[in-house]
């Protein structure tokens, strides 16, 4: 287990402040106040897991448990990183910052990472994380835009980025050479990845979509602030397959196995779908907001709350896996990861910032804890 020093809580919290009050003055529908689902932003790939908390981002081996690198070398209180970092096949970890500032990180250059290169043309922050398609680099922005960047060298792509009428708070979603990309604009759109070109876009929706949509054959879902999952018909140009109400704001992304789609609201719900009709399976009530996407591993489905509980429901019926689900004491907004039979979920308001949970036994083990 790696042990480091905290990050600025001050900083965390003024950030919380400043989103919670946008998704309010946006007016992006009913369901109550939100705190933001990106904190701290958690990803992995086959060695490393990577973490995007307050001013650094962190690498910790898989194996070791143990700390990779972090960056900036030293504390930089002007940059804020909470979306989650993009790691590449060739080896360059992209990530956002709250500083409006993309920086492509090198870990090849050892224990002291520098940026490779940092993209700084956006007006606007990074609350969604980066994706790496190939060789490009797509950035969602709270400006409205989305911009596509060379992976190498961090030059715009497009002759210039896609506008959409209002923020960008999620990551778009990649199939082959189209883009989706969900905004606050209660719009879903298609877009050329090539050219940046758009192919399609929804009808508003009636409610800001803040998560990265899900491909489930040829539908894309989403949840909006609206309180609804909606399923839009990639093969009609965009056409509403059908929508399912719910009982308060859904933030995360729902996730699909086996035809069922999980999601959770802002009212303590967490439920199961039937993605072929938009029919409820079950439904069950957990102990706070579940504002993440869960998590799914043969035939379990994993849902965290904002009152600090893991929870594990059998797929088909929704019954408790677990005899016991891990209470982490602490606020869980970020998506949780799988890495292998392990269950990797980050914390607020925990010195034990990241969680290793077994998923047959939910034993717990502490993989990153800050100091005290």
């Amino acid at each position: 287990m790696s042990t480091l020093p905290h990050p600025t809580r001050r900083s965390i919290l003024l950030l919380g402040l400043i989103l919670i009050s946008s998704v309010l003055l946006a007016g992006c529908g009913s369901g109550g106040a939100l705190t933001a689902a990106s904190w701290p932003g958690l990803s992995i790939d086959d060695t490393n897991a990577y973490l995007a908390y307050g001013p650094t981002v962190y690498a910790i081996d898989l194996t070791t448990n143990r700390e990779s690198w972090h960056y900036p070398p030293e504390p930089n209180r002007t940059a804020s990183f909470f979306a989650s970092p993009a790691p590449s096949e060739g080896g360059l970890v992209i990530v956002g910052g709250y500083d409006n500032i993309v920086y492509a990180l090198d870990p090849s250059t050892g224990g002291d990472v520098r940026s490779a290169w940092i993209f700084e043309d956006a007006s606007g922050n990074i609350i969604g994380g980066t994706v790496v398609a190939e060789d490009i680099v797509l950035v969602p922005s709270a400006d409205s835009n989305l911009y596509a960047l060379d992976l190498s060298t961090g030059d715009p792509v497009w002759t210039q980025p896609f506008n959409t009428d209002e923020a960008l708070w999620s990551a778009p979603l990649v199939d082959g050479n189209v883009i989706y990309l969900a905004s606050l604009d209660h719009r879903v759109y298609a877009i050329d990845l090539p050219t940046g070109r758009e192919l399609w876009k929804t009808e508003p929706l009636n409610g800001a979509i803040a998560d990265t949509p899900t491909l489930a054959g040829d539908l894309i879902l989403v949840g909006t602030f609206n309180s609804q999952i909606v399923a839009v018909d990639t093969e009609r140009r965009g056409e509403i397959a059908w929508a399912f109400d719910t009982s308060g704001w859904v933030w995360g992304s729902p996730a699909v196995a086996d035809d069922l789609a999980f999601f959770g609201d802002y009212m303590g719900l967490a439920y199961a779908v039937d993605i072929t009709n938009g029919q409820e399976v079950w439904r069950v009530t957990v102990d706070g907001p579940v504002t993440t996407t869960p998590a799914h591993r043969d035939g379990v489905i994993f849902f965290v709350t904002e009152a600090g509980t893991v929870y594990a429901f059998e797929t088909d019926s929704g019954k408790p896996f677990w005899t016991s689900n891990p209470i982490l004491n602490g606020r869980l907004l970020s998506d949780p990861v799988l890495s292998g039979d392990t269950l990797l979920v980050a914390t607020m308001d925990n010195p034990c910032v990241i969680s290793a949970i077994e998923t047959e036994t939910s034993a717990t083990r502490c993989l990153l804890q800050f100091e005290e």
